[in-house]
């Protein structure tokens, strides 16, 4: 979730290729029935049909005074206060809302957001996610159908955001069993790039110029070791996530996953299935911390263990490119920031806070980039190991329990009718917090201290391609990957696009602690600290199958994502 660019390259070119390469993948949009009643043309009911009274075209009259209460998660942006009175002020003679946004610590975030759901309390928007809740919420006819607001004159800003393609990647199957629209989708690409961010001028340093290759970028860590023996070369998190297996596997051929007609599909936190698809039959499911045996079906070389990444891991620990123990690592970034390590991986689109944070600290400090996947530096199209549903992963909700809808969706209708709008909630107040560089590109006003300024994660309330502003600091030689990621070509299309699953059937399943304890056991090999990987993942292979609680769990969610796979393939196949 991210962006970045720079050059006198119109980032329309972009945002046309983002906003096309959305298609469809269902047409049944008849809407399902309501809490207010009201009936459409076709004599079905319509979800919350707008009332003209909430409009705020010119020459409409001020509506009555209202204070929506918006659920976000994370910590408070600084100087937020500032923007919802800049925004109350702008629109105190149109929309007349007042803004009450509670911000929630992840870790709480879900439960808090349940507890308040289940006990009615006014809740008129909220941020939820398929890979948080937003499945299950709406299994319970906890959300509201919003198919009515799109496509409707009277809210000209979701009209002009979010065309048909758009939004039809984006339904999920109600309690009537149709598809509707019960998120405002919040994207801009439809995925990352993700990228080594090293010290330029350490490398300048050794005598070299731009890194270009996965031998120059080895090249640089042994340099490192040599000259700057109390700096990391490379420094990963302790989660596993952006760590040296995106670089290992990026530079190396992996089978094709998807021609082999293997898809996967996250199930909830630490479970992912594997699915199998051949002449639209769902042939095999396998769920990490499964059975080996289960394997066996699947067309080579997907039918035996791989740790060949996991001993490259452990090679670069043993060099010192890494770690040794990385796991007590709490902030790799700050440690990247402070001048205490070489590179650190993370998405493209955070170029500009990574080089503002290094410059804060090592004003003399340089930033480079490599992009960590060969077929991504070629711009290969389609790139296998690109597989896309075509769907975006962050929604805006309004639950049930609000009696705000209309004036709630009124508010996101005015952040998308213009970029202005649109820019007082991302980057703050124009002048204060930024400067515009152009029609698509900002930068900060000088004297403005960065780490104090106002700073929201757009992914929560802004994010769409038809407004996208840039840094002015990102590389000229980076626009043509931001083309390059919009560009639908790159994709690969899931087979499972447009399917969600429905976690309720197995949510105690799902919830056994021991997919938790299986992610823990990988995770030190992922973090290069067991020696002889593929000995000691043979041993986790073991240990994991001889627990018969977790196997009998894997085989209920394995039957249960074929029951609903197959279901939704004969769907779509009979459709066709």
């Amino acid at each position: 979730m991210k962006k970045k660019a720079a050059k006198t390259v119109s980032l329309m070119l972009s945002v046309m290729m983002v906003t096309s390469m959305l298609a469809a993948c269902s047409s049944n949009n008849n809407s399902s029935n309501s809490n207010d009643g009201k009936k459409n043309n076709t004599g079905s009911t319509a979800a919350n049909t707008p009332d003209k009274e909430t409009a705020t075209d010119e020459g409409t009259k001020t509506p009555d005074p209202v204070t929506l209460n918006i659920m976000l998660w994370g910590d408070k942006p600084k100087q937020f206060d500032d923007v919802i009175a800049e925004f109350e002020k702008q629109t105190k003679d149109t929309l007349n809302l007042k803004l009450n946004f509670t911000f929630t610590p992840q870790a709480d975030y879900v439960n808090k957001l349940k507890l308040k759901l289940s006990a009615g309390e006014q809740v008129d928007i909220a941020f939820d996610a398929p890979w948080m809740n937003m499945n299950t919420f709406i299994a319970q006819d906890n959300y509201t159908n919003l198919d009515s607001y799109f496509n409707s004159d009277q809210y000209p800003g979701l009209k002009k955001s979010f065309g048909d393609g758009y939004l039809n990647n984006n339904k999920f199957t109600g309690v009537d069993g149709a598809l509707h629209t019960y998120g405002v989708p919040l994207g801009q690409y439809l995925g990352e790039l993700s990228a080594v961010f090293y010290r330029k001028d350490l490398a300048t340093k050794y005598g070299m110029s731009d890194i270009t290759s996965y031998e120059e970028l080895q090249k640089f860590y042994d340099n490192v070791l040599k000259n700057d023996k109390n700096v990391t070369p490379l420094i990963i998190k302790n989660d596993g996530n952006y760590g040296a297996a995106a670089v290992i596997e990026g530079n190396k051929e992996l089978p094709d996953k998807s021609g082999a007609g293997l898809w996967d599909l996250v199930l909830g936190p630490n479970v992912t299935a594997t699915t199998m698809i051949k002449d639209n039959q769902v042939t095999d499911v396998l769920i990490n911390g499964g059975k080996t045996a289960d394997m066996a079906n699947l067309p080579a070389p997907f039918n035996t263990k791989d740790y060949s990444t996991y001993e490259t891991i452990r090679q670069w620990h043993d060099k010192g490119y890494i770690e040794k123990e990385p796991i007590v690592r709490k902030d790799a970034g700050g440690t990247f920031a402070a001048g205490k390590a070489a590179s650190m991986l993370e998405v493209l689109s955070n170029f500009d806070s990574i080089q503002a944070q290094l410059k804060a600290a090592v004003p003399t400090g340089e930033l480079g980039i490599f992009l960590a996947q060969q077929k991504a530096r070629d711009k290969v199209q389609p790139n296998p190991y690109y597989v896309s549903d075509f769907r975006i992963w962050n929604f805006l909700c309004i639950p049930k329990t609000s009696a705000n809808a209309d004036r709630a969706m009124s508010f996101i209708n005015w952040i998308f009718e213009s970029q202005d709008n649109h820019d007082l909630f991302e980057l703050g107040i124009k002048g204060k917090n930024w400067e515009p560089v152009g029609d698509d590109k900002y930068k900060y006003p000088d004297g403005v201290d960065v780490a104090s300024n106002y700073n929201f994660p757009g992914y929560m309330l802004t994010w769409n391609p038809n407004y996208i502003r840039l840094s002015a600091n990102v590389p000229d030689n980076m626009v043509e990957y931001y083309r390059y990621i919009a560009d639908e070509k790159t994709f690969v299309k899931s087979a499972l696009a447009g399917f969600a699953f429905n976690q309720e059937p197995v949510k105690n399943q799902l919830a056994n602690p021991d997919f938790v304890k299986v992610f823990n056991d990988e995770l030190a090999y992922k973090l290069g600290m067991v020696a002889n990987p593929a000995a000691g993942m043979a041993k986790l292979q073991q240990k994991w199958e001889g627990n018969d609680r977790l196997q009998e769990d894997i085989e209920k969610i394995k039957a249960e994502v074929k029951k609903q796979l197959q279901a939704f393939l004969d769907q779509q196949g009979a459709a066709k």
